[in-house]
């Protein structure tokens, strides 16, 4: 268990924390590591940075216990920036050697994804422009963010003129980070925009409904 599962460090504050906790019942090994997270071609990069780093690096939870872990900006702070800045905390269990005959099957381990944002100085305002494109026999939803900050979208549904409302995207459907944009498969025919519409969703936790022009073939 993390908490919290998503962190927003102010500009001027050098570290922050998240705690990890094991409410299993065997000891539990993971690797700690942070990277920049951007985004290419509507995809999520992560990269390594070293502007900052987790510690510890390597944890050893009993069950039961819990975990701090620090992340901590090095070097000299870069000057706060208009926009924010975009990191993943990856946390990766590790697999434990187990005695010879008590091991049965396999043994999987887990990966464990937080977005971490260091704020930017100019008031938060994500700016969002949606648009269908239809690629085969699949459409896919493309949302372009212009604003400073991240756009959190979940719960995604489609409602065409008088027609009925269609869940597309139900969950989490990632994230739009500033200056980037994303893309959004859609397990729904593409004649279901051929029309247009409206969309709604929630963006940072706030429901919002977004018109959207007729699906067009990408290129």
């Amino acid at each position: 268990q993390i908490a919290p599962v998503s962190l927003t460090i102010p500009a001027d504050k050098k570290a922050d924390e998240i705690w990890l906790r094991n409410s299993g019942n065997e000891v539990v090994h993971a690797q700690v590591r942070v990277y920049r997270w951007s985004q290419s071609q509507g995809e999520d990069v992560l990269a390594p940075d070293g502007g900052m780093v987790a510690s510890p690096p390597m944890v050893q939870i009993e069950p039961g216990k819990q975990q701090l872990v620090r992340l901590v900006r090095v070097g000299p702070m870069a000057a706060p920036a208009p926009d924010e800045r975009t990191y993943r905390l990856l946390i990766d269990e590790l697999p434990i050697k187990k005695d010879k005959g008590k091991s049965k099957g396999l043994d999987f381990v887990f990966r464990y994804s937080v977005p971490v944002f260091i704020a930017g100085t100019a008031p938060a305002k994500p700016v969002l422009a949606w648009s269908m494109q239809q690629s085969g026999k699949h459409a896919g939803l493309v949302v372009t963010n212009s604003g400073n900050t991240h756009a959190q979208l979940a719960d995604i549904s489609f409602t065409p003129p008088g027609g009925k409302t269609t869940t597309v995207a139900g969950g989490l459907a990632g994230y739009v980070l500033p200056g980037q944009y994303r893309n959004i498969p859609l397990k729904v025919s593409p004649d279901l925009f051929t029309k247009g519409g409206t969309f709604t969703s929630l963006i940072n936790g706030v429901k919002a409904d977004t018109n959207v022009a007729p699906i067009t073939k990408a290129h």
